[in-house]
């Protein structure tokens, strides 16, 4: 009986957790990488910085400007979200073409973005091995969270970040 009823205490967790997480926007992207309630391969990598990127990533602790736009007094203002090697990122002309009738949505700095199509990153991208490059393509990152690729989709991460960010270029890789 109590063995019974530690399972359903977990499976009841589970399911909240799974449906907590769902409920928020900003949990988006972590529902495409994360898929199952566990503990996942990428806590045991070696490379620290690696294993630390992934964590950003995951958790939205990162600098892409889809995060740090969602703070401040204009979070709501796609101008702050807007990716900076993409588009021409000028608050004032941004939040002109807000105001337009016919506007098209901006090139928006997110983990998909930056993973899939910056065009910042398109060397590393090409230097992945194909299987790789092929989950990213079809947004497969929960399986490659759990797939032998996960070391090398670390270090690309580092290297994107290292790419964006000047500063982080002094970091072990």
């Amino acid at each position: 009986a109590v063995v019974s009823t530690q399972s359903t205490g977990h499976e009841l967790f589970v399911s909240q957790w799974h449906m907590s997480i769902q409920k928020q926007s900003k949990m988006k992207f972590y529902c495409q990488i994360k898929s199952s309630f566990g503990e996942e391969a990428y806590l045991n990598m070696q490379n620290r910085a690696h294993r630390a990127q992934i964590a950003k990533l995951r958790s939205s602790s990162h600098d892409l400007l889809i995060e740090k736009g969602r703070h401040g007094n204009s979070s709501s203002k796609l101008s702050k979200k807007v990716c900076r090697f993409c588009c021409v990122n000028n608050d004032e002309i941004m939040e002109c073409f807000e105001e337009l009738p016919f506007h098209v949505t901006p090139i928006i700095e997110s983990e998909e973005h930056v993973l899939n199509s910056c065009p910042k990153y398109h060397a590393l991208r090409l230097a992945l091995s194909e299987n790789l490059k092929s989950l990213l393509m079809l947004k497969e990152y929960s399986l490659i969270m759990s797939s032998t690729h996960i070391k090398e989709f670390g270090k690309y991460l580092f290297d994107c970040f290292k790419l964006r960010n000047p500063k982080l270029r002094n970091h072990s890789s």
